[in-house]
């Protein structure tokens, strides 16, 4: 089982191995911004992998087109950038992601 770190905000779930990131998530109890709801299109769901690349699975043709215009100096978001929603993780990886947020906390007291 892998650990995926969703920083700034320190966010660590497990995940199993072939799992994408966004599916780990939200059995884990995170909400991952989504509009689409995983199925790829939206883009919404992306992610610059800061550590470990190579622990995710390679990107369909569809995936890599989609993020073409996302990364490097163009989009400023790095080299890495993956969707959630389409990239299977196959060992520890650390990512960038904002509103990542726990679904299972409940209102402020």
């Amino acid at each position: 089982m892998a650990t995926v770190t969703v920083q700034p905000s320190g966010v660590r779930f497990s995940a199993d191995d072939g799992q994408t990131i966004m599916a780990a998530a939200e059995t884990a109890g995170y909400r991952w911004p989504t509009i689409c709801g995983g199925n790829g299109e939206c883009l919404v769901c992306h992610v610059e992998v800061l550590e470990h690349p190579e622990c995710l699975a390679p990107p369909s043709d569809t995936e890599a087109k989609a993020v073409q215009g996302l990364s490097g100096d163009h989009g400023g978001r790095g080299d890495h950038v993956r969707l959630a929603c389409q990239a299977a993780v196959n060992g520890d990886v650390v990512v960038r992601k904002r509103g990542v947020r726990n679904r299972r906390k409940g209102p402020a007291t």
